[in-house]
């Protein structure tokens, strides 16, 4: 038997799931595997919010200065100097609505499967938007590498390793697109180094390059990667974190599950990453 699932529409056209037809289980979809989390270098937990919104405070670098002193002179004050960082997080959210009779008939569990992907969808949320936090932090800091090549160089990655070298960073990570994953697949200086290494096409690692783990994203554009210090690139203040709760429509038959989150992503250290612009 085939399994056929149809979109039908309540009287307010919001549209819910209806069956015609169900199998016993349910082929699920693929889903992108989602990176940046694990790479940031902190997560910003509720109770250290008190706010909408948080402030990061960033120590600048080298803003103390040493004086030559002569013998019985006063030595000049100085202090550290900071900048901050605010962020202020958002609510997104889904409901996602299913049939009584959707449940009824189904002989899989419809009702988990749905929320399971509606927290999902916000962790991919949340994944955009740190992406996009780091294609300002590039452009902020002027480390964008861009080229007319049709394939990556190996010079577009070293130019990316030294921006973050120049401002005293180090690049730990590489977070590419799917063409870009490509082209580095078939640059012999990251094969050679990874033939007994990192082979599993189910883990978003895919191997390690001049020192960096090499991590492919579908949240970054086919065309583009990252060079980052995951450990001072960016940061997620999650004022509410990903939350699933029940409840019954009885006036339309129905059963709601509502995903929501509260949560901003924002660069740190503008420097900490570089961006590659591939053709």
């Amino acid at each position: 038997m085939v399994n056929v699932l149809s979109t039908g529409s309540t009287s307010s056209g919001s549209n819910v799931l209806a069956p015609t037809m169900v199998y016993k289980t349910i082929m699920e979809a693929v889903r992108k595997g989602l990176v940046f989390r694990n790479l940031a270098a902190t997560i910003i937990p509720p109770a250290q919010i008190p706010g909408s919104a948080i402030k990061v405070s960033l120590q600048d670098v080298d803003s103390i200065t040493v004086h030559a002193v002569a013998e019985g002179a006063e030595i000049p004050y100085d202090h550290e100097n900071y900048t901050a960082r605010t962020l202020t997080p958002a609510k997104y959210g889904v409901n996602v609505g299913i049939t009584r009779e959707m449940v009824e008939d189904s002989q899989f569990a419809v009702a988990l499967l749905n929320a399971s992907s509606a927290g999902y969808a916000l962790a991919d949320k949340e994944d955009s938007l740190v992406v996009a936090e780091l294609s300002s932090a590039s452009t902020a800091s002027g480390h964008d590498v861009a080229n007319s090549n049709a394939t990556l160089p190996i010079t577009d990655i070293t130019e990316a390793i030294q921006n973050l070298e120049n401002d005293g960073y180090t690049a730990t990570h590489m977070v590419i697109g799917v063409e870009v994953a490509n082209d580095i697949r078939n640059i012999d200086t990251f094969t050679e180094a990874d033939k007994a290494g990192i082979n599993d096409p189910s883990r978003a690692l895919i191997g390690t390059i001049f020192g960096m783990n090499v991590v492919v994203s579908r949240n970054v554009s086919a065309k583009l990667a990252y060079v980052i210090d995951a450990n001072k690139a960016f940061a997620i203040a999650e004022k509410r974190p990903v939350t699933l709760e029940n409840y019954d429509d009885h006036s339309r038959d129905m059963r709601h599950v509502v995903a929501t989150m509260r949560l901003a992503a924002g660069y740190l250290f503008a420097e900490a990453t570089s961006e590659i612009t591939t053709t």
